[in-house]
C-alpha cells in the first residue's frame, strides 16, 4: 500500500505541473472565438452560451454542465454513449451460456481465463517471470538475434515491424509492408524537443515500468538502470524515424512507395538479418517489399550491435513488462490501472466486465464480431443506412458536377472514382472464419499469455498465406474491418465506404429519430466518409485504390491552395494553454467535415419543410464531449481529428444556409464573411 501511494504522488505531481488556468476555472477564451468547452470544468453557469456567438455551447451547455466522466473513463459524450452501448452489448455475450458453435467457444475460453481471478491470482505473476528472464539473460548479439529467432518466445520486439497489406501501386496484390517501431512517446521529434504530451507519455511508461519490473523481481537499481536503457535506445531509434509532423505532408503517401526485391531488401539492411529475422517472425519472403522508411533500414546495421545489446536487451524488457499490466494477476492489474488513472486524469476504476472486455476483444475480434452480428444487426439498420448513402453519393455527384475551381477533366476523374465507391454497409453477408484457432482454458492449465501466443501465431500464418495473392476487393475483412466498433471509415486502398453497426445507437443513430435527425447525425458521418476521397490523402488514390495521379496540375495546385487556407485557418485555434494545434494534422479530417455537411446540406435543400433547427442541433449534440485535460493533450498532439467543439462551429461557420436560417450577422461569432470561408469543396 505504500508503495502505491507514493506512485500515485509521484503521477499527481505530473498534474500539479499544469497551470490551473488551463485546467479551466477561469473560462478564458484564448483564440478570441470560442471557448474551448470540451474540457471538463471549463464551463460554469455564469459562462455566456448565445446561439450566434457559440452555437456548440449553447445547445450543449445544459449536459455539459450535468455531464460527469464515467469511473475509469477520460471522456463522456454522445460518441462515449454509444461506446457503452456497445460494451454492454458485447458483455452480454461474454455471459451469454446458451451461446454455441466455435466461435461461442473461443469467446468464453478466453472470458473465462480473463474474469476467474481466484485462478489468476493463484498464478500471481509467474506466467510472466520466464519471458522476463530469457530476455535479461540476453548477453550477446548472438543471443540477441538467437532469442528473436525462437517462435517458442511468447514476446519478441523488433527493432522493426513487419506487416502484411494491399499494395499503394497495385492494390490488387497483398505484400509485405517493413515500417519502424512504435516509440514510447509515439513522436520521434519527442526526444529532441518534449512537448507536455510528451510529459505524460514518460511519466506513464516509467510509472508503469518502475511498478512492473519491481513486481517481476527486479531491484530497484536494476529497474532504473533497465528505465535509462530502454528510453537511450528508443531514442536511438528515434533518431533515423521520421517525426509525426512529415505524416501530414502532401506528399506523404508517395513518400513510402520504396519497393526493394528480396535481395536489394538485404543489400539496403547491411548486416541486419531482416529476411531471416522476418521467416522467425512468421513470414514467408515474398516477390517485393514495400519499406516505408529505407533510411531507417540502411541505419539498422548502426544499430543492431553487439555494443547496443545491453540497450535492447532493456528495452525489450520494459516493453514486454509493460505489455503484461493486463495479463496477470488482479494486484497487477489495478495497480497498473490506478498509474495510468492518476496520470491521465481519469478517477475511479473500469468495472471488471469492461477489463475483461478489453481483453477478449484485443485477441477475438472476428469472432466476438460474429457473435455481435448475429445478436444484434438488423435488416432495418442495413437499409436506413443504404438509403442514405444512395442519397448522399446521388448528391455528392452534384456536388462535384457543380464545383468552379474543377476542370472538366479532373472532374470527370473525380466523378468515376464515386461512381465505383464500394459500399459496406452494417454487417457482412458472410462471418469470418476462425475456426484453425483454438487454446487451453483454464481448466487444461491454459494462461493468458498463452492464448495471446496462440492467436499471435493464428494471424501472422494468415497474414502469411496471404502475401503475394489477390486481394478482394468486394470481400468484407473482418479482420480488419470489424462491425462491432463505434466508427465509420472510407479505406483509399480499395475505394470503399464501410459504416459498422457498432456506431447505430443513442445520439448517432436509432430509428426512431426523425428524418432531419437522422441526417444530422449518421448522414452527416456517412457524408463525412465518402469526402475522404477527397480529402488531401484521398485525392491521392484513384478510383480502383492505386496510388496515381489523376488530377491536372492547375487543378491540384488550386486543391492544394484550398486546403492550406483551412490548415492556416485551423493553426489559429488555441483551446488550451500551451496546446500546439496543427492545423496540417487535423486538415484530412476537417476537410471531410465541411464536405460531408455539404452534401447533407444538398439533400436537405431538396426536402419540403426541411426542419433546419433540428437537424442543426442533433449535429451539435452528436459531438458534445468532455474530456480529462490530460487526455486532451494527448488528444491534440497526436488525433487526426479536430476538438469537438470546433468540428461543430468550424464546421457550421462555413454554410449559408446555417448562417441564413439563424439570422447571423457580422460580429457574431458564429459568423465567418463568405471570402474567409476555408471549406475545401
Amino acid at each position: 500500500m505504500k508503495k502505491m501511494i507514493a506512485l500515485l504522488l509521484c503521477a499527481l505531481l505530473i498534474l500539479s505541473l499544469i497551470p490551473a488556468s488551463a485546467l479551466a476555472a477561469e473560462n478564458e477564451i484564448l483564440d478570441g472565438r470560442w471557448l474551448c468547452a470540451d474540457i471538463q470544468g471549463n464551463v460554469t453557469e455564469n459562462t455566456p452560451a448565445a446561439l450566434k456567438d457559440d452555437f456548440g455551447l449553447y445547445v450543449n451547455k445544459e449536459w455539459i454542465l450535468q455531464a460527469e466522466i464515467p469511473d475509469g473513463e477520460t471522456s463522456a459524450g454522445s460518441m462515449e454513449d454509444v461506446i457503452r452501448t456497445l460494451k454492454d452489448r458485447q458483455i452480454a455475450l461474454l455471459k451469454d451460456e446458451s451461446l454455441t458453435g466455435h466461435d461461442a467457444e473461443l469467446v468464453h475460453k478466453l472470458y473465462a481465463l480473463v474474469s476467474d481471478w481466484d485462478y489468476r491470482n493463484a498464478q500471481g505473476v509467474e506466467p510472466a517471470m520466464p519471458i522476463i528472464s530469457t530476455i535479461r539473460s540476453i548477453d550477446s548479439l548472438e543471443a540477441l538475434t538467437a532469442y528473436l529467432y525462437d517462435r517458442n518466445n511468447l514476446l519478441r520486439y523488433y527493432p522493426l515491424v513487419m506487416a502484411v497489406s494491399t499494395d499503394f501501386i497495385n492494390p490488387d496484390i497483398y505484400i509485405t509492408q517493413i515500417g519502424t517501431p512504435g516509440l514510447m512517446l509515439s513522436d520521434s521529434a519527442e526526444y529532441k524537443e518534449r512537448t507536455q504530451a510528451g510529459e505524460l507519455r514518460y511519466a506513464l511508461r516509467e510509472q508503469l515500468g518502475t511498478y512492473m519490473l519491481q513486481r517481476l523481481g527486479l531491484s530497484e537499481d536494476e529497474t532504473a538502470r533497465v528505465i535509462e536503457n530502454a528510453f537511450a535506445f528508443d531514442t536511438l531509434l528515434a533518431e533515423h524515424i521520421k517525426p509525426q509532423a512529415t505524416h501530414y505532408e502532401a506528399d506523404y503517401f508517395t513518400s513510402l512507395l520504396n519497393y526493394y526485391s528480396p535481395e536489394e531488401l538485404e543489400a539496403l539492411a547491411g548486416g541486419f538479418p531482416i529476411l531471416d529475422m522476418l521467416q522467425a517472425y512468421g513470414l514467408k519472403v515474398g516477390q517485393s517489399f514495400m519499406v516505408t522508411e529505407p533510411d531507417y533500414i540502411a541505419a539498422l546495421p548502426e544499430i543492431y550491435t553487439e555494443e547496443n545489446v545491453p540497450l535492447m536487451r532493456d528495452w525489450m524488457t520494459l516493453k514486454a513488462a509493460i505489455s503484461m499490466t493486463d495479463s496477470l494477476d488482479q494486484e497487477t492489474s489495478k495497480q497498473a490501472e490506478a498509474i495510468s488513472n492518476a496520470i491521465m486524469g481519469v478517477s475511479g476504476e473500469t468495472s471488471e466486465d469492461d477489463d475483461a472486455l478489453g481483453s477478449v476483444m484485443g485477441l477475438l475480434p472476428v469472432p466476438m464480431d460474429n457473435l455481435y452480428i448475429q445478436a444484434y444487426c438488423t435488416a432495418q439498420q442495413r437499409q436506413d443506412i443504404l438509403d442514405i448513402i444512395e442519397d448522399t453519393v446521388a448528391f455528392y455527384r452534384q456536388m462535384l458536377e457543380s464545383v468552379d475551381w474543377l476542370g472538366d477533366e479532373t472532374r470527370a476523374k473525380a466523378i468515376e472514382k464515386l461512381d465505383n465507391l464500394r459500399i459496406f454497409a452494417v454487417y457482412p453477408d458472410e462471418l469470418g472464419d476462425w475456426s484453425g484457432l483454438d487454446f487451453a482454458g483454464p481448466d487444461e492449465g491454459g494462461s493468458l499469455l498463452a492464448a495471446s501466443a496462440a492467436v499471435q501465431e493464428f494471424l501472422i500464418a494468415l497474414l502469411s498465406d496471404s502475401i503475394d495473392t489477390t486481394v478482394d476487393k468486394d470481400e468484407w475483412d473482418q479482420l480488419r474491418m470489424q462491425t462491432a466498433q463505434v466508427n465509420a471509415q472510407y479505406n483509399p486502398q480499395n475505394n470503399s465506404i464501410n459504416i459498422y453497426a457498432g456506431i447505430l445507437s443513442g445520439n448517432v443513430y436509432n430509428e426512431e429519430m426523425s428524418y432531419e435527425q437522422k441526417l444530422g447525425a449518421i448522414g452527416t458521418v456517412i457524408g463525412h466518409e465518402i469526402s475522404h476521397g477527397f480529402d488531401t490523402n484521398g485525392a491521392q488514390f484513384d478510383k480502383d485504390g492505386a496510388i496515381s495521379n489523376w488530377w491536372t496540375e492547375e487543378d491540384y495546385a488550386a486543391f492544394q491552395a484550398r486546403a492550406a487556407k483551412l490548415a492556416a485557418w485551423y493553426d489559429g485555434f488555441i483551446p488550451f494553454e500551451s496546446a500546439n494545434y496543427s492545423g496540417r494534422q487535423v486538415q484530412t479530417e476537417a476537410i471531410a467535415d465541411m464536405a460531408g455537411m455539404k452534401s447533407i446540406l444538398a439533400i436537405a435543400a431538396q426536402k419540403e419543410d426541411f426542419d433546419y433547427d433540428a437537424f442543426f442541433r442533433q449535429y451539435a449534440t452528436l459531438w458534445r464531449m468532455q474530456g480529462s485535460y490530460p487526455y486532451l493533450v494527448t488528444f491534440v498532439a497526436k488525433d487526426t481529428h479536430p476538438m469537438r467543439y470546433l468540428r461543430i462551429n468550424a464546421t457550421l461557420a462555413q454554410f449559408d444556409e446555417f448562417v441564413d436560417f439563424y439570422g447571423i450577422t457580422e460580429g457574431d461569432g458564429m459568423y465567418n464573411a463568405p471570402e474567409a470561408r476555408v471549406a475545401v469543396w
